[in-house]
């Protein structure tokens, strides 16, 4: 899907403010509300982006974040995600180039649900070689609202 310049702007200001009403953004943009209201559907849509709320886990009780570093067997890295994906408490799922072939993020209530990860649900997804586990001692910054359409 290719975006206009309209698309960009309302982008730019639904990253800042999910909840933005439709009304103000139509002022601010000079266009109408209708027109807001489509292309806002049409990039939900179209998967260009979705509203959600985002929570510091730590302030929700979530006191465990890691981040898990994997070695694969060469050739099994597809099973491997489609097993990974399949965890629910794996928030974050990317390949990567460097040390290791993917990354993980995982949230939870403590580190004891890291340590049953570790040793009871990981083992039993055939192609890891290995796993490196980096804990987050705290989050000093975490933005969601960064945009491809202004400097940031």
């Amino acid at each position: 899907m290719s975006l206009d310049d309209l698309d960009k702007q309302i982008l730019s200001f639904l990253q800042e403010d999910g909840r933005a009403n439709y009304v103000t953004l139509a002022a601010e943009l000079g266009v109408s509300e209708g027109t807001i209201r489509k292309r806002v559907r049409r990039l939900e849509e179209n998967g260009v982006f979705r509203t959600v709320g985002i929570t510091d886990p730590f302030r929700v009780g979530l006191n465990t974040v890691a981040f898990l570093w994997f070695d694969v067997k060469r050739g099994m890295i597809e099973s491997v995600i489609r097993e990974l994906r399949n965890i629910p408490i794996i928030h974050y799922l990317v390949v990567t180039t460097g040390s290791h072939d993917l990354v993980a993020m995982v949230v939870l209530p403590n580190s004891e649900r890291l340590i049953q990860l570790l040793n009871n649900e990981l083992p039993s997804v055939e192609g890891i070689v290995s796993t490196e586990t980096s804990i987050v001692l705290r989050i000093h910054k975490q933005i969601h609202n960064w945009s491809p359409f202004k400097e940031s």
